[in-house]
């Protein structure tokens, strides 16, 4: 695998960058229009991003729904750069700045094709598949385990 960094967006250039990769991956496909990669969550929400060459390969977000609840979305990797472990690289990441964020629920919408990678990193099924954007997809939620969590004041 090649030299690959995962970590936060660090610029105005680099965040224009990710929006175009998750567009790629996540919307060009369903033949939707650039601006649809986008929603009003984005200024509030922590962005990672897999870098290769300064490239933007890969992105995740994690945004709070509550106190102690997080919602990680828009995980996408270039077709070309699959199956290399990048995608669990940035989840391992999102699970890990949870407990810095209070949380200790992450929940998220997962393409059925993709439950398999999701349940290998410890998320769970949440209710029964539904459609969104003409594809089917399942709630999931991942509890991080005590140990994972942050201790309160």
């Amino acid at each position: 695998m090649q030299n690959i960094e995962v970590r936060p967006v660090k610029d105005k250039q680099e965040l224009d960058d990710m929006f175009h990769q998750r567009w790629l991956v996540l919307r060009g496909p369903l033949g939707m229009d650039k601006g649809t990669e986008k929603d009003k969550h984005e200024d509030s929400a922590f962005h990672l991003v897999a870098v290769c060459d300064h490239k933007v390969i890969g992105s995740a977000r994690l945004r709070l729904l509550s106190k102690e609840l997080g919602s990680i979305a828009y995980l996408a990797v270039l077709p070309e750069f699959r199956r290399q472990g990048i995608g669990t690289k940035l989840m391992e990441k999102l699970i890990e700045i949870a407990p810095e964020k209070n949380l200790n629920t992450l929940r998220l919408m997962s393409r059925i094709e993709a439950v398999n990678f999701y349940k290998r990193l410890g998320f769970c099924e949440l209710g029964e598949p539904f459609d969104y954007l003409n594809v089917s997809h399942i709630f999931m939620q991942y509890k991080l385990q005590q140990s994972q969590r942050k201790p309160r004041d």
